[in-house]
């Protein structure tokens, strides 16, 4: 035979816990740009049609070469698209935005909130993985982005056309890949670094946002600049730097939107949420986020419809998001909308409640009248509930607000566990050695 892999398009899912080889920690410095590389070259015969050969690591030195400054730059936006996904369906599942329709194992641990370190979903998943990857596709996101950072700014200027564009890009999506890092996960590392705070991917993500704002200027590229100005306002105010964050999140253009696109060509840019909902009923709309109005109108930005069908395991009732109906729709990353609700959050009184309105109206919704503080907070909060339906921005929410985490037992009778901030994969703990 030879050194050939052979490919299975099948696989028992019931076996593909113990048949899951181990894998590097992703804090090892990688070979940036390498895996998509690899994937584009030909591959060898094989005996049999089922047959792979495996490619080797493209060397980082082939990666020298202005001429890739374009398919790094791409190569690091896909890798965050990618993980974003991930990342918003498995958040929806861990929230309360969905319940659990699903037979599989895997996706009844996300419904009940039972990720451990130990999770083979969590630390060594993928994009495309049955269950959904987090950890590893986030990591590959954050060290794309900034070694290929590094590489295209080291190429000669006039070799690399639209270079400031080209570093906006990369900084941006840097920032983007430590935001989401340190709003989901407990705690973390770095390049093999020792254990990092979320407050230190916050850092890291308002230094690289920066940086992308600047380079965005320089090349005239007012979408990236919007971009990077609202997620470098999310960072600020997760970092408790309220007057900051409105005063970037304030430059932002009314209807301002950067989209994570997705599209139905190739599974890893699918929109997960749309198949698992609309494909496979793996999930349900919890019954929070059904049927939702203000003063007695439906809004419009949670839409919801009843399927008509029980889910994949034969007991719940599936309630459809029409908010995505196909693998293509995109997924909202950074919006005007957002940057409103910062300058909400910041100012309180007459001003947010004047910036709720506006976007009632947008909505056609009745106004909100309030001038208790307290009211106004909980319905900035309710606002944002609605508005980042399904984005991935609940858990990060909840944790910030202190918004309590379903407990007891699910609507299968299925016991919560007590996951709410990702735990440190043990495969990053073990192999780590500057972690103790």
């Amino acid at each position: 035979m030879t050194n050939c892999a052979k490919g299975y398009g099948s696989m028992d899912m019931r076996k593909k816990r113990s048949a899951r080889a181990s894998v590097a920690p992703w804090s090892a410095p990688w070979r940036a740009g390498g895996l998509c590389l690899a994937l584009a070259m030909g591959l060898g015969a094989c005996d049999g049609l089922l047959d792979v050969e495996i490619p080797g690591d493209v060397p980082a030195e082939a990666l020298d070469d202005p001429a890739l400054a374009s398919v790094l730059v791409l190569s690091a936006v896909g890798d965050f698209n990618c993980a974003l996904t991930n990342y918003a369906g498995a958040t929806a599942a861990l929230t309360d935005e969905f319940i659990g329709a699903a037979g599989w194992i895997d996706y009844t641990d996300w419904d009940t909130r039972r990720i451990t370190a130990s999770d083979n979903d969590l630390g060594q998943g993928g994009c495309t993985n049955f269950g959904f990857g987090v950890y590893t596709p986030l990591q590959t996101s954050r060290v794309q982005a900034e070694s290929n950072f590094t590489r295209v700014q080291e190429f000669p200027d006039g070799d690399v056309a639209d270079k400031p564009l080209s570093l906006a890009t990369l900084a941006a999506y840097a920032g983007y890949s430590y935001t989401v890092l340190g709003e989901g996960f407990c705690e973390l590392a770095f390049d093999e670094g020792p254990l990092a705070t979320p407050a230190e991917a916050m850092s890291r993500a308002e230094n690289w946002f920066g940086q992308a704002m600047q380079m965005a200027q320089q090349a005239g590229a007012d979408d990236l600049l919007n971009m990077a100005r609202v997620g470098q306002a999310r960072v600020l105010l997760n970092q408790g730097r309220a007057a900051e964050a409105a005063g970037i999140a304030a430059m932002v253009p009314e209807g301002f939107v950067k989209y994570v696109e997705r599209s139905g060509t190739a599974e890893r840019r699918w929109n997960r949420i749309a198949r698992h909902t609309h494909g496979d009923f793996y999930y349900s709309v919890d019954p929070t986020f059904r049927d939702l109005e203000f003063g007695g109108t439906p809004d419009p930005r949670v839409v919801t419809a009843d399927a008509g069908r029980l889910g994949h395991d034969g007991i719940t009732p599936i309630v459809l998001p029409m908010k995505y109906t196909d693998v293509s729709d995109p997924i909202a990353l950074a919006t005007w909308t957002e940057a409103q609700l910062i300058i909400a959050e910041a100012g309180g009184g007459q001003d947010a409640v004047d910036i709720i309105n506006a976007l009632h109206a947008r909505a056609g919704l009745p106004s909100f009248a309030s001038s208790d503080p307290a009211e106004i907070r909980n319905q900035i909060i309710e606002e944002r509930s609605r508005e980042f339906f399904l984005e991935g921005r609940r858990q990060a929410d909840m944790l910030r607000y202190g918004i309590p985490f379903q407990t007891g037992f699910n609507h299968k009778g299925q016991p919560y566990g007590d996951t709410t901030c990702f735990p440190l994969p043990d495969v990053e703990r073990i192999n780590n050695p500057n972690i103790g």
